[in-house]
This record gives structure tokens, C-alpha cells and sequence, in this order.
């Protein structure tokens, strides 16, 4: 390891010497966008005129809403866990009390044996899909240099320079919770840490959307995050929904739709702030790691801010990486908004502002009053399917025609949700979670993605008043062994009654 670092400085001392890493395409970028540029809004039925059902390669979603009571699984010193969902769609429910370390302790010690499972298959799977990917033309985003130490000393070793460059930007909570996930879990520290670079790497193509007020049947903030990842990896046999629950005066609860040991935020809620995240595959700009991890300010968002405005400033004055589209949606405004981010700009998106920025918006992407969206495609898009979804339930969306609208547009593989913030509900579906990867030829075609299965209700209000479990006894001798308490009468929900409830808590960093 120690050679490796060195050769990170080394490769550091040489990237000074480089004038820059920009990428010239045949894109021209004007970073200071002008919001003059002829388009007008547009109101529901206006543009279904121009885009019909039959632009859509999908179909809507099947099956009735899953709503069933959680199961309890299991319970140690600040954990809970619990499994929802059918036998071919099952999400664990984790539940984290306290400091960091003592989540990430628990965390590691309640799904020790998932644990286990996952790193050694990811980090497999890792290697060959960054090898992979910069063999494609995307790869040119990245610094030459990152290419090049992929190509002679393999994919840790990059994923050890983006830890080492990010690192002086990240706050050190988060290093503390993956100390605490190590220590219990017996995998080591620094894999740990490359798996959460990741993401830095190699990014996913999503799509993304914000309905309100008159868009929606309700005046209610729906917002969509559908998550298009493939499903040839690992990630598919452990979907995770986490729950944090900081101690006082560290921000107030959120949760993070992710899988067993992935600690980041690529899909987020905590009713007063939702995020969500789409490779920015456009882009051609300055490209940096130096920088915080954009799913690290994400889910400082879910944890301490309290509004859009709060989630923008946190955004501009946070040091940034990689180009990237966020979702941001907010409770306290009841709206939500699109973001082009990267280390050199941050441009804002509202129903009335045509998207994208950098290039002039397409016929294939009307304005839409109180509404935002993003499909998965590399933007500027020209498919109309999501246009044309939007357009045919306008001042009618629900959460459910927002899942018909995922199907029709066949996004959303690895997992699929959408947050209701009125009702304090998020739904979300997953992959195919019963068939063991790697995947065979024969059992490939069996995985269903999220989009097309069925969806799982969470009642977020119960979610996050679920109380800690208890300590354990003062003579305890045991270090890290799940407490299981199968006969707790504590319950962590997903039923369909609920009613709108709100966090003020706030937090520093």
C-alpha cells in the first residue's frame, strides 16, 4: 500500500504539469447560461398534440402497490433491521442510531454475512467494468493521466487516488462510519473506501422528475428518481433502504435507497429535502477529483438542510468533482428543481427555464408548468416518451402514474422510487433480488428490472419515529453478535395509511 500511495504523489506532482484536462467535442459550452432563449411554457394537453403513446417502448407497471407490515429481522446496539417485499423483490430495512462509527458498527454487524458477500463480488465486478468503460468514448471525460495508472496498475489503484485526492474535502464522520463498518463487518478499511470511489469513476444514466401544485392531483411535491445502472453486477442481490436517525443537534433523520455497505447517497428522503442523481455524459469542462464526492453532499443535504435554498448553498460552496444533473426537491417550497453540476458550474432549472443549458433545447423537451424532468438518455434528448407521459396526466399525477410513466419509459433498472412529500410516502421497487450473481446466460434473462416489478410502499412517518433499540445489559461481554429479538414489539413500516409529517431539526457540519 505504500507504494501505492507513493505512486498517487507521484502521479499528482505530474498532473501539475498538465495544462488542462478539458475535452474538446463538437459541443460548445457557454457556462454562463442565458435563460432568454426562445421557448415557451407549456400547460398539460399542449404538447400531446405532437407525441403519442406510441413513442413509448414500455408499459405501465402491472402490479397493485406492495403495503405490508415489514418483518423483524434482528436488533443490536444502535441497529434495527427488518426485510419487506415479495421473494423475488426484497429489501432490507436497516435502522442506524448514534455517532458515526457506532452506524457504521452496526450497520457491519447486522448484515455482517451480506457484507461479506458483496465486497469481494463488487470488487471484482469493479475491476472489469472501469476497464470497460475506458475503452468507451465516455472515458474521455476523465484525466488522461487516470486512464493511464488504470491501464498499468489497475482499478484500486485509481480508486486509491480519488480517495486521496477527495479526502482533505470530505467531513470525517464519513470515514468514521466506514471505520465502524470495517471493525464489525472484518473487511478491511481501505476496500471499504475504494468501493464508495466508485461512483467517481463510472457513473449511471437516469432519469429524473419534480411534479407539484397544479401538475399534480393533489398540489402535492411528487419527485421521481430512477436509477439505470445495469443489471449484470452484484448490486442486485442487495437493495437497501437506510435510516438514520443523528444524534441531536447532528441534522434529523433521512434515509438512502442503497445497498448493503454502500454508505453514499445516490437516492435520498427525508420529506424535507429529496435527492437524486444523472451522469452528466455531455459534458466537456474541466475535470477534477479534487473535491468532495457529489454523493456525499447529497446526503449531507438529507441530513441538514431544510429547504432548496439551503440545498443550493451547500451545493455552490462546497468544493465539486464530477459533472453530474442532480434532482432536488423541497417540502418547504413544495417544488423542486434540476441542477447541472460540475467542478466549474452549477446551473439551476425550474419549470419555466429551458433545459439543458449547455446546448439549446430540443421540440422533445416542452416546458411543462410546475414541472421538472430529465429522462436517461444523453441530453439534449430527442426521445418523446417521457414528454409525452408527462403530458397525458398533467394536473392528474400521482405517485402511481409517475411508476407508469418509469415503465412507459423503461427506466429505472436497478431501482426505481418516488417521494410523496405530502403524504410522507416513498415508493420503491427494485431488481429482481432472488437470483444469485454472477449470472449465468440461463439465469440473466430471469432478472426483471426494477421498473417492471412490483412497487413497495414505506410510511416514512413510522420509519423515522422508530425507536433505538435498547442498550445492552452492563455485563454484556460481547463485542459485535446481533442481539436477535425476535419477539420485539417495535415496528418499522410500510403501511398505507399516513399522514404528512415534517422534521424542523437542524444541524452543522
Amino acid at each position: 500500500m505504500n507504494l501505492i500511495k507513493l505512486f498517487i504523489i507521484f502521479c499528482l506532482l505530474i498532473s501539475i504539469t498538465v495544462k488542462s484536462f478539458e475535452i474538446v467535442s463538437d459541443i460548445d459550452i457557454d457556462f454562463e447560461f442565458d435563460n432568454s432563449f426562445d421557448q415557451s411554457s407549456s400547460s398539460a394537453g399542449s404538447a400531446s398534440d405532437s407525441y403519442d403513446q406510441d413513442k413509448c417502448k414500455g408499459k405501465p407497471n402491472p402490479y397493485p402497490i406492495y403495503n405490508k407490515e415489514p418483518i423483524f429481522i434482528s436488533s443490536t446496539a444502535n441497529g434495527k433491521l427488518y426485510k419487506t417485499g415479495d421473494d423475488s423483490n426484497q429489501i432490507s430495512i436497516l435502522h442506524l442510531y448514534g455517532e458515526a462509527y457506532e452506524m457504521g458498527y452496526a450497520h457491519g454487524t447486522l448484515l455482517k454475512e451480506q457484507v461479506n458477500e458483496i465486497i469481494p463480488k463488487f470488487m471484482e465486478f469493479a475491476e472489469i467494468a472501469v476497464k470497460e468503460f475506458i475503452k468507451t468514448k465516455f472515458a474521455l471525460r476523465l484525466p488522461e493521466f487516470l486512464i493511464k495508472l488504470i491501464e498499468e496498475f489497475g482499478v484500486n489503484a485509481a480508486l486509491d487516488y480519488v480517495a486521496s485526492a477527495t479526502e482533505q474535502f470530505t467531513p470525517k464522520r464519513f470515514f468514521n462510519e466506514l471505520l465502524g463498518l470495517s471493525d464489525s463487518s472484518g473487511i478491511p478499511y481501505q476496500t471499504l473506501l475504494r468501493m464508495h470511489m466508485f461512483p467517481e469513476l463510472v457513473k449511471a444514466t437516469c432519469s429524473i422528475v419534480g411534479a407539484w401544485s397544479e401538475a399534480t392531483i393533489n398540489g402535492g411535491l411528487l419527485q421521481v428518481r430512477a436509477l439505470d445502472w445495469g443489471l449484470e453486477n452484484p448490486l442486485v442481490n442487495y437493495p437497501t433502504l437506510i435510516v438514520y436517525h443523528p444524534q441531536e443537534n447532528d441534522g434529523a433523520e433521512f434515509s438512502i435507497l442503497s445497498w448493503t455497505s454502500f454508505i453514499g447517497a445516490l437516492t435520498g428522503y427525508s420529506q424535507r429535502t429529496g435527492v437524486c442523481e444523472k451522469v452528466w455524459l455531455s459534458y466537456n469542462g474541466t475535470y477534477t477529483h479534487n473535491g468532495m464526492p457529489f454523493y456525499f453532499i447529497l446526503r449531507d443535504i438529507l441530513q441538514y438542510d431544510n429547504s432548496i435554498y439551503e440545498a443550493l448553498n451547500r451545493i455552490y460552496n462546497t468544493p465539486r468533482t464530477c459533472a453530474v444533473y442532480l434532482g432536488v426537491g423541497s417540502n418547504e417550497s413544495n417544488t423542486a428543481s434540476l441542477l447541472e453540476v460540475s467542478m466549474d458550474v452549477v446551473r439551476v432549472f425550474d419549470d419555466e427555464t429551458p433545459f439543458p443549458g449547455f446546448a439549446p433545447p430540443v421540440p422533445e423537451h416542452p416546458l411543462f408548468k410546475d414541472l421538472v424532468y430529465v429522462d436517461k438518455h444523453s441530453q439534449p434528448s430527442t426521445d418523446p416518451c417521457m414528454a409525452n407521459s408527462l403530458s397525458q396526466s398533467w394536473s392528474e399525477i400521482t405517485a402511481q402514474t409517475l411508476i407508469n410513466t418509469m415503465g412507459q419509459m423503461e427506466t429505472g433498472d436497478l431501482h426505481s422510487a418516488v417521494y410523496d412529500f405530502k403524504q410522507n410516502l416513498v415508493y420503491v421497487s427494485v431488481a429482481t433480488t432472488n437470483i444469485p450473481f454472477p449470472f449465468t446466460n440461463q439465469t440473466l434473462p430471469l432478472v426483471s428490472p426494477a421498473y417492471k416489478n412490483q412497487f413497495i410502499q414505506f410510511n416514512m412517518t413510522k420509519l423515522f419515529s422508530e425507536q433505538a433499540p435498547p442498550p445492552p445489559p452492563p455485563n454484556n461481554n460481547s463485542s459485535s453478535d446481533s442481539n436477535n429479538s425476535s419477539n420485539s414489539e417495535s415496528s418499522s413500516s410500510s403501511s398505507s395509511s399516513s399522514s404528512s409529517s415534517s422534521s424542523n431539526s437542524s444541524g452543522n457540519n
